[in-house]
């Protein structure tokens, strides 16, 4: 029991030493700084990579203009009915349904990201992806 306890006390000292403690902490203080935290950030594990699981599109109506005319009465609204030169045009493509490409991410840690681009992905099923600022781009190793 004796001999428990010195041993406990002595590791208890090894591991409380200053000279085997990590070194000081330093706080980033200028953009350097930060820069070289960033880039220390990225040679590990890519915590955002992937395959791609599957790819399909889907197609949402586009935004919707707000009706610039006044509302008089709760159920009687004013609207311009005639357009002149390009403006009815601009409205129709303005409301034109709008697709989108949801791709289905698989995460190295399993978990799963649906990403929604307004572009045609360059990615197929199958490639080894990261997704970076909500975009999936292919990876290059």
């Amino acid at each position: 029991m004796q001999h428990a306890r010195v041993a406990a006390v002595l590791w208890l000292a090894i591991a409380a030493s200053p000279s085997l403690a990590q070194s000081p902490l330093k706080l980033p203080s200028g953009d350097e700084d930060y820069r070289e935290l960033l880039s220390e950030q990225r040679s590990g594990p890519c915590e955002r990579c992937g395959v791609v699981q599957g790819i399909r599109t889907r197609t949402q109506p586009g935004p919707r203009a707000k009706n610039p005319a006044p509302v008089i009465a709760p159920s009687l609204v004013t609207t311009p009915i005639v357009g002149t030169g390009s403006t009815v045009e601009d409205a129709r493509q303005r409301d034109a349904p709008v697709q989108i490409y949801v791709i289905t991410v698989r995460y190295e840690d399993g978990t799963f990201a649906f990403i929604e681009q307004h572009d045609e992905p360059s990615v197929r099923k199958g490639d080894r992806v990261q997704v970076v600022e909500g975009r999936v781009e292919l990876r290059n190793d």
